[in-house]
């Protein structure tokens, strides 16, 4: 899995200024539980629900919008993690990576995992599913599908795999049918 750093294609510098945000809170603060990845990270740590109520029990969120799991594994290699004990970890990676086919992703999914569980051997880790992309069947969704039905057989002894989709898909119903 190649490891890559974000290119500021914005010109303002917030990727890095990111990075350094994480690695100094992950100095300063502790952490029982963790959040790592991309956009659905990156939006919890801004509700309501996860400052009222996550927030408070040690938990930090280390979500950057628009990430890659190739964004997150160079994270992961460069400090994000150092000086951190969490308890669990709870990654959700790859809604951005859809230029992927289904067998580099999951290889990917493993191998963020892998570098992971090498890191922080005692964290409980568990994996997000991917959600499913646009309102009707489409090709991306077809392949998220694909993936997460092979998810769990490719991180077995490594990682759990939680299924959030058919809890927003019970609030969809609630509010919108």
């Amino acid at each position: 899995m190649e490891k890559l750093r974000r290119v500021d294609d914005a010109g303002d510098n917030r990727w890095a200024e990111l990075q350094e945000r994480f690695v100094s809170e992950a100095r300063d603060k502790e952490a029982d539980v963790l959040f790592l990845g991309d956009d659905h990270i990156a939006f919890l740590e801004q509700s309501i629900m996860y400052r009222e109520n996550l927030a408070p029990l040690h938990c930090l969120c280390f979500g950057a919008f628009g990430d890659k799991i190739s964004n997150l594994s160079w994270r992961l290699e460069n400090n994000i993690l150092e000086g951190l004990n969490p308890k669990v970890i709870v990654v959700s990676i790859g809604n951005s990576d859809f230029d992927l086919t289904k067998e580099q992703m999951l290889e990917a999914l493993k191998s963020v995992a892998g570098a992971i569980r090498k890191q922080k051997p005692s964290a409980k880790l568990y994996f997000m599913k991917l959600l499913p992309s646009g309102r009707r069947p489409n090709k991306r969704r077809e392949l998220v599908n694909r993936i997460n039905e092979s998810l769990e057989n490719v991180l077995k002894g490594v990682a759990d795999v939680i299924d959030v989709e058919p809890s927003i898909q019970g609030l969809f119903a609630v509010f919108f049918l």
